[in-house]
């Protein structure tokens, strides 16, 4: 796994997988053969995005839910 920020000991996101630190996040896809890599244009709107919803309220990201409906939701 590469090398991301110090904040990763924090996230609680089960989908996060890593980020570099400075403007990427990945996730966990919407299936089993893909990743979600999210960019920011800037540094602070990652690590915002990271603290926000990563480490604290990760029920309320897109991109969970989106994971979360996609692949584990069994309301069929």
């Amino acid at each position: 796994m590469p090398s991301g920020s110090f904040v990763q000991s924090d996230v609680q996101c089960p989908f996060y997988r890593y980020d570099d630190g400075r403007r990427k996040i990945v996730c966990e896809g919407f299936t089993n053969r893909c990743v979600l890599d999210i960019r920011w244009r800037f540094h602070v709107e990652q690590e915002l995005h990271l603290q926000t919803f990563c480490c604290k309220a990760y029920e309320k990201c897109e991109i969970y839910r989106m994971v979360m409906e996609s692949k584990y939701d069994d309301d069929d």
